[in-house]
């Protein structure tokens, strides 16, 4: 096989891992946001539950100031009940009593509801806390894998880029500049197998004589589709 292109086919290959390294390097940045996203999400359910607790106890901390403060009025109306004189003033000093009473009664009622909300919620908060420590245990496990895949990956990367940099200084100047061209303009894919009587690039059917040159691989031929480098492999 001619040397140039046999040094072609070793670059292409290259060039083709170092693609293939580089998607996935650029991707795990991303896989370990969207990894932190799902922690986010579980922290966010946490805190919106904790919330609720809290605004819950705040209400029952409100209505059992309001009972303390209607039972103190009670007592005290009652204690005037004694003083009226006049039965349309004891009349309504008692109404006032009544509603005083019946006001206690549905602070009371409205308490303990609260407070089976608040178990309620309380159960819901530490549901979310559970699913917030194992989340952030999975997210900080997963975290670290892909960074050690990153730190591999990049180490293969700078491997890969120094073999490429040998290789490229092998090929003839012109040449590497015409591949060069073609890995940028054909989706990084400039040397291109003919197999199938066909270039595996465009998929265009070479003619009779351009294959047979081709399979020669004594010189440096180009597909008529889509001009990349070809090369005959069985």
């Amino acid at each position: 096989m001619l040397q140039d292109l046999d040094q072609l086919i070793q670059l292409q290959a290259l060039d083709g891992e170092i693609s293939v390294l580089e998607g996935a390097i650029a991707a795990i940045p991303n896989q370990i946001r969207t990894l932190e996203q799902q922690f986010v999400r579980a922290k966010a359910a946490l805190d919106a539950a904790t919330g609720e607790v809290e605004q819950l106890q705040k209400l029952r901390r409100q209505k059992e100031r309001e009972l303390e403060e209607a039972g103190r009025e009670l007592k005290k109306r009652q204690g005037r009940l004694f003083e009226i004189k006049t039965n349309q003033e004891y009349t309504a000093a008692l109404k006032e009593v009544e509603g005083l009473k019946q006001k206690i009664s549905t602070l009371e009622e409205e308490i303990l509801i609260g407070l089976d909300a608040i178990d309620d919620a309380v159960k819901i908060r530490d549901q979310e806390a559970e699913k917030v420590r194992l989340a952030e245990a999975e997210f900080l496990k997963n975290k670290q894998q892909r960074e050690e895949e990153l730190h591999a990956l990049q180490n293969r990367l700078s491997i890969l880029r120094k073999a490429r940099e040998r290789r490229s200084a092998n090929v003839e100047a012109s040449l590497l500049q015409l591949y060069l061209r073609l890995l940028k303009s054909r989706d990084g894919l400039a040397v291109a197998n003919a197999t199938g009587r066909s270039c595996e690039g465009c998929h265009v059917t070479l003619t009779p004589q351009l294959y047979n040159e081709v399979r020669r691989n004594e010189a440096i031929r180009t597909c008529e589709g889509c001009g990349r480098i070809l090369y005959w492999k069985e």
